[in-house]
């Protein structure tokens, strides 16, 4: 109930602030979101005399800002090989791909048209809209969920049953934290069997590792094969989603007004998106070398493309569907179980939170 207060009443400032600041936002400067005429090139046609050679509108808008929701991990590789590659370009679109430091401060970046397009889980976006803030999600490029319970193989979890007798540990004010007790109460887990342990994600690490917790709350595009590697073992995974819990990761959000005015811009972005995915899921060798060129402080290209492999295999789309489609029955199961898990106090019809009207046809 502690993930639920905080992450429900920081939402409710973001209401506050984006009311507040709503008449600024649809005259705000290029830079913060407004509209700007068409990029010039360098001999002086704009974008829209360009000849780049895609059927589609010009884009309203050339110059955007793509906010990711944290620092570089794999999951995130498509869309820097989307911009390294020339594929925003030869879209006629100038994207800067910025890092970021939670979903909740993207939201609000977006909800406050400041930026254009944000990187969350569909999570984020469906709790503000049911506050009345102004975003959509735009694509969802998880049709499965990346939450999963981590275990070791001396102590497995290969189901939620397993948990009782065990240890199990979280990020505090984690989407898992928020969910834990219903999550075990829709699997009819005794609660009184199992001890949680909700800490902040360092130490979460540490306990799992050291093996002071039988199983661990993660993601299984980020830590799950960080985790392997450290261990040097294979661990035991459980998704959420295969248990009731399928809460939709790796979402692009954007501002209702920013939508209204730039269908084209949209629609160019995405279909450059859709192109850049499929060549670093074909490619995750040479993902994982763009990205160690980038970030080769932090990237293990080992690790990468390992996490490169798993968003594979979470982007499951029907055939003839681009990556990003959107079911509506997942995102309307989604938006029950955040119901139910008090996670938010009102449901709408799925096409309230999402659209697929901008993704490739």
């Amino acid at each position: 109930m502690r993930k639920r207060v905080w992450h429900v009443a920081m939402l409710w400032v973001l209401v506050l602030v984006v009311a507040g600041c709503g008449n600024a936002a649809t005259t705000a400067p290029a830079e913060q979101g407004g509209n700007v005429p068409p990029a010039e090139s360098q001999n002086g046609e704009t974008s829209e005399n360009a000849g780049d050679g895609i059927d589609l509108p010009p884009a309203e808008k050339t110059k955007i800002t793509l906010r990711l929701n944290w620092k570089y991990k794999g999951e995130f590789a498509p869309f820097y090989v989307t911009k390294e590659k020339g594929i925003f370009e030869k879209y006629g679109l100038d994207v800067d791909v910025a890092e970021g430091s939670g979903s909740v401060a993207v939201l609000q970046v977006i909800s406050q048209n400041r930026e254009e397009i944000g990187v969350t889980s569909a999570v984020e976006p469906i709790q503000g809209i049911e506050m009345g803030m102004p975003v959509k999600i735009i694509a969802s490029y998880m049709s499965k969920s990346p939450m999963m319970l981590l275990s070791h193989p001396d102590t497995p979890v290969n189901s939620p049953k397993d948990l009782e007798g065990k240890t199990i540990v979280s990020s505090s004010g984690s989407t898992f934290t928020g969910i834990y007790e219903h999550f075990l109460s829709f699997n009819e887990v005794d609660y009184d069997q199992v001890e949680h342990i909700m800490v902040e994600t360092g130490a979460r690490n540490t306990l799992f590792l050291n093996k002071e917790a039988d199983a661990v709350a993660v993601f299984s595009t980020n830590e799950y094969p960080i985790f392997e590697k450290s261990m040097g073992q294979e661990l035991v995974p459980l998704y959420l989603a295969d248990f009731g819990f399928d809460l939709t990761g790796l979402s692009l959000i954007s501002n209702d007004k920013f939508i209204e005015e730039n269908p084209n811009t949209l629609k160019r972005f995405l279909a450059a998106v859709n192109e850049g995915f499929a060549y670093t899921l074909e490619n995750p060798e040479e993902a994982a070398e763009i990205s160690k060129a980038l970030f080769p402080d932090v990237v293990d290209e080992d690790i990468v493309i390992e996490q490169i492999k798993r968003t594979g295999e979470l982007a499951i789309r029907p055939e003839g569907k681009p990556y990003g489609w959107s079911d509506g029955e997942t995102m309307e199961t989604m938006a029950q179980r955040m119901l139910e898990s008090g996670l938010m106090d009102a449901k709408q019809s799925a096409d309230h939170y999402y659209t697929n009207e901008y993704l490739p046809q």
